[in-house]
């Protein structure tokens, strides 16, 4: 029995010790970095507290100048007003839509 406890504590000491070091010393500030999803300037503290109006109350204004087609990973294709509403799209559903080109499609 003893041996067990010996051994439960070395693997919980060896979680613990590491799962502490998940962010990188090199950067001052990680939660300037850290944006969802990628390749965007949402930050993914946003989402979580305000949830998926976040990508249409806070969407830049140069995504908002273009109409875009969008290419679903089934083939399916779809004309969107901006990209910004092609993220709310995929923050509440499902699918996945992925910009293709800034005309309609």
């Amino acid at each position: 029995m003893r041996e067990y406890n010996l051994i439960i504590l070395v693997l919980l000491s060896l979680a613990l010790s590491t799962s502490a070091h998940y962010v990188n010393s090199s950067l001052p500030k990680p939660w300037r970095y850290l944006y969802y999803p990628k390749k965007t300037v949402f930050r993914k503290a946003d989402l979580i507290d305000f949830g998926c109006v976040t990508f249409v109350h806070k969407c830049p204004s140069v995504y908002k100048r273009f109409v875009i087609c969008a290419r679903h990973y089934d083939g399916h294709y779809r004309t969107f007003n901006n990209y910004c509403e092609m993220e709310y799209e995929n923050c509440n559903s499902w699918r996945q839509w992925a910009m293709i080109k800034q005309v309609r499609c």
